[in-house]
């Protein structure tokens, strides 16, 4: 074997390894389980908060109308995204009252991807802006959920 044919045999291993890791890294970072046509505004306390890669959780706990409670999952960003966006780990703490407008997940489960958290001082920390809808318009206009 030459050194030609073992070095090509490398390289085309490598190529071969980054094309098998890159499929599951793109369909990672799909939103298609998110429903990108609804906007809805969530009030409630924060629950947990979980500032991690490869993403962020922010669980709330809401109380509707008809006075039940339920928690609802908000999928943010990675750490390093969210800092460059302006957030901080220490912005949520348990307890904290929250207002989130975000896309909830299409098969009705209590998750939705964050746009937008507004902190009970009033200040609001953005991801990125809005999703765009399914057709890639703007975003539809933020409904109250509870």
């Amino acid at each position: 074997m030459n050194r030609y044919s073992a070095i090509g045999r490398t390289v085309g291993a490598a190529a071969l390894l980054i094309a098998a890791a890159s499929g599951p890294a793109q369909a990672h970072h799909s939103a298609g389980a998110f429903d990108l046509t609804k906007h809805l505004v969530f009030t409630g306390t924060v629950e947990k908060w979980i500032w991690a890669n490869p993403h962020a959780w922010l669980y709330v706990r809401l109380e509707k109308k008809d006075h039940t409670q339920e928690v609802w999952g908000f999928e943010g960003g990675g750490t390093s995204m969210l800092v460059r966006e302006g957030w901080n780990a220490a912005d949520l703490k348990v307890g904290d009252m929250v207002v989130v407008t975000a896309a909830p997940e299409r098969t009705g489960a209590h998750l939705a991807i964050l746009s937008q958290v507004q902190l009970s001082n009033g200040r609001v920390l953005k991801e990125g802006g809005p999703p765009p809808d399914a057709a890639g318009g703007p975003p539809s206009p933020p409904q109250p959920y509870n």
